[in-house]
């Protein structure tokens, strides 16, 4: 179950100050990476207007260039359509084999832009496949920086970091005087990162939609019903010879209009649930159920149905109360809830741990969170 991602703006993607600092070469630089990022959106619009021109002219019968063309023309492939200019007859070709050069030019200075922006900034990661935007934060403080690991780690905390990072993805880095910044431009990557966060918000809204669309038919099909038990009562009274008929069939209506109902209830309470989880840390890490590591924020790792076969209905209850029996553990010394990107604590739930250490709650303040979160789990020792 994927979890809600914060909406940004493409030109402030991922970048928050790690202190309240000011420092003039990181908003300099930061400046300059939200040119890049604002750039390269145009380089992709420029580069579809291209490729739509290109199906265009060869669609009409214009002659194929002899290879696929992707999101660039290949420097064959720009001086054979300036051949082609220089030799088509139809006045139709010649405009969009025009078009389609100019296109391809406005790109290549619009590159040429980037480049040039890009030297005017420390050299930036280029994401590779399995790489995590806290490990790239993490290695340039330590690193390159030099900051020790607990300093680096406590600036790392205070930014908003990209939890899907794409391979091509570029991650400036910025520091200055105690003051941390980070930004993620596409680079290379054939999606941009407001593409990557923006589909994962359109499945969560999809997947809305989808129960919003169950519960409506679910409510039809109990009107439906409804509307047949009166039908039945009204021909009762009519036909008394067939009374017991009907009655017959009007107690097996009701019975489906409480087995709707049931199932609208079940839905309504898995909506507005929270499914969790209780274990000892350790386990939970071993079995796979959840990463920890020691320089970012314990997150979910199997989001299998299976895996969280507990649930608190937010419309009844708060609070969730456990043993060390059930957590595995003899006792209860600590308590963390993962994903903790997402979870605070004391902001959105605060925790409790009995004098004996053999009962531990957790109570919900923020629910709406949690509502739309869908899983957690709960983390002992």
């Amino acid at each position: 179950m994927k979890k809600l991602f914060v909406a940004l703006t493409v030109l402030s993607l991922f970048f928050v100050l790690a202190c309240k600092k000011e420092s003039k070469e990181v908003d300099s630089q930061m400046a300059t990476a939200q040119k890049i990022a604002k750039m390269e959106q145009d380089i992709d619009a420029q580069q579809n207007q291209m490729n739509a021109l290109l199906q265009k002219y060869v669609q009409q019968g214009g002659k194929d260039l002899g290879g696929v063309v992707g999101q660039n023309l290949t420097p064959d492939q720009k001086t054979l359509l300036e051949q082609r200019l220089k030799s088509e007859q139809g006045i139709g070709y010649r405009d969009l084999i025009s078009e389609i050069l100019k296109k391809q030019n406005e790109v290549e200075d619009m590159k040429v832009k980037v480049q040039d922006l890009e030297q005017k900034l420390p050299s930036p990661v280029v994401v590779k496949r399995g790489e995590t935007h806290a490990e790239i934060a993490m290695n340039y403080l330590t690193k390159d920086k030099g900051l020790d690991a607990n300093t680096a780690k406590k600036l790392v905390q205070r930014v908003n970091l990209m939890d899907e990072l794409v391979p091509g993805f570029k991650v400036w880095n910025f520091y200055d005087n105690g003051v941390y910044g980070t930004f993620v431009t596409q680079g290379d990557a054939a999606v941009s990162p407001y593409g990557v966060i923006r589909r994962a918000k359109q499945k969560l809204i999809s997947e809305k939609n989808s129960a919003i669309s169950e519960r409506d038919v679910l409510a039809k099909q109990k009107t439906t019903l409804l509307e047949q038990v009166s039908d039945l009562q009204k021909k009762r009274d009519q036909l008394n010879q067939d009374v017991a008929m009907l009655q017959a069939e009007r107690e097996d209506l009701l019975k489906k209009i409480q087995d709707v109902q049931n199932l609208s209830e079940d839905l309504k309470a898995r909506l507005n649930s929270v499914f969790y989880r209780v274990g000892d840390r350790k386990a939970l890490i071993s079995t796979g159920v959840v990463k920890d590591p020691w320089y970012g924020r314990a997150r979910i790792t199997d989001f299998n149905e299976a895996s969280f076969p507990n649930h608190l209905d937010l419309r009844s209850g708060d609070t969730i109360t456990f043993t060390a029996k059930d957590a595995g553990v003899a006792s209860i010394r600590k308590i963390k809830i993962a994903p903790g990107v997402t979870f605070k604590e004391d902001a959105d739930y605060t925790i409790g741990i009995s004098a004996d250490g053999q009962q531990g709650t957790v109570k919900i303040l923020n629910k709406d969170k949690f509502r739309a979160e869908r899983t957690m789990v709960i983390m002992v020792n």
